[in-house]
């Protein structure tokens, strides 16, 4: 049966973009933890096995559009890049399917913006910005990667295992672009994660915690959209908070709620220090800021000895309810 090499997974399962390898008869061999995700999976192992047909596709096509099966039946417009993967020693060669979820390339939100001062706006369009240069990292610049670090790595197959000079710079060539793909991973995820835009606020707070495994976790009542603006600013402002409990506040555990009704509630509470120095300040001044440009308001308070709490309330007028077709 056909597998996928160490080396190329220790590539792919880092990998913010769905990715997915197929054998001759096109059943998938390896997915991504991104591939999952992005159709509702609980991890890579279930998409094994999987079809991976995308429909008549001309055998010199290295792109084109399809649409892939969510785990609940609902269908994922995507473009496809397809790349040919070198075989690891006695296995079958696999072919690489890179993919783009089509709504990523234009905005989803059209609601008019609120009215406020000019600094208000600013802030949307910052966002809106963030959002727009994370999508062209996660899908343009990360794809040139992967494809450089496939070519690299069978320039590096075919010199074999002689020492010379010019399979050290190979290898040079090869850790360098896996410390590139790295940057752009951190990048990304600073500015606006692929989660995010694929599956909302809800998934975005999911892979955050799993960022932090045992110190953060998330619940609530919000399992759908919302309107880009208040995605991209809700998941900003909780992850803004996150962090500055862990690495402001010392905490040990800090807990992200996202309740939906009238409004969309943010509440993270942590079992950290008061917020009393200038930095601690400052970020919840911008937090504060941050939930004004969406007409909301943030509060804080600290119970000695219990923690922090911080509660962003933000109104879902309605032109911007949950949208679940997104």
């Amino acid at each position: 049966m056909a597998s996928i090499a160490d080396d190329w997974r220790s590539v792919f399962d880092v990998v913010r973009q769905p990715v997915w390898a197929v054998d001759a008869t096109h059943t998938v061999r390896y997915a991504n933890p991104a591939a999952a995700e992005a159709l509702g999976h609980g991890g890579p192992s279930e998409l094994l096995g999987y079809d991976g047909r995308l429909g008549p596709v001309p055998d010199h096509a290295s792109r084109g559009e399809g649409a892939l099966t969510r785990s609940d039946g609902t269908l994922l417009p995507v473009e496809w890049t397809r790349l040919p993967l070198p075989p690891a020693s006695g296995d079958a060669a696999l072919t690489l399917y890179l993919f783009q979820p089509l709504a990523e390339r234009t905005p989803r939100d059209r609601t008019p913006q609120p009215p406020g001062a000019p600094l208000r706006l600013l802030a949307h369009r910052q966002a809106a910005r963030e959002r727009q240069y994370a999508g062209a990292l996660q899908y343009d610049v990360q794809e040139r990667l992967v494809r450089a670090l496939l070519g690299l790595n069978m320039a590096r197959q075919e010199l074999g295992t002689t020492s010379s000079p010019g399979a050290e710079l190979l290898h040079d060539a090869v850790r360098d672009t896996e410390e590139a793909l790295a940057g752009v991973r951190k990048v990304t995820d600073a500015l606006s994660p692929g989660a995010l835009r694929a599956g909302g606020l809800p998934a975005a707070l999911a892979a955050l915690a799993r960022r932090h495994p045992g110190r953060v976790t998330v619940s609530g009542t919000l399992t759908g959209r919302l309107p880009q603006l208040i995605e991209t600013h809700g998941y900003l402002l909780a992850a803004e908070a996150v962090e500055r409990a862990l690495d402001h506040a010392d905490a040990d555990h800090v807990q992200v709620t996202t309740d939906h009704g009238p409004e969309l509630v943010i509440t993270v509470t942590d079992n950290g220090t008061e917020p009393v120095t200038a930095t601690d300040l400052a970020i919840l001044s911008a937090l504060t800021e941050r939930a004004t440009s969406l007409d909301g308001t943030l509060t804080a308070r600290h119970t000695p000895g219990t923690g922090t709490t911080l509660t962003a309330s933000i109104p879902l007028r309605p032109t911007q309810g949950v949208n679940t077709s997104m």
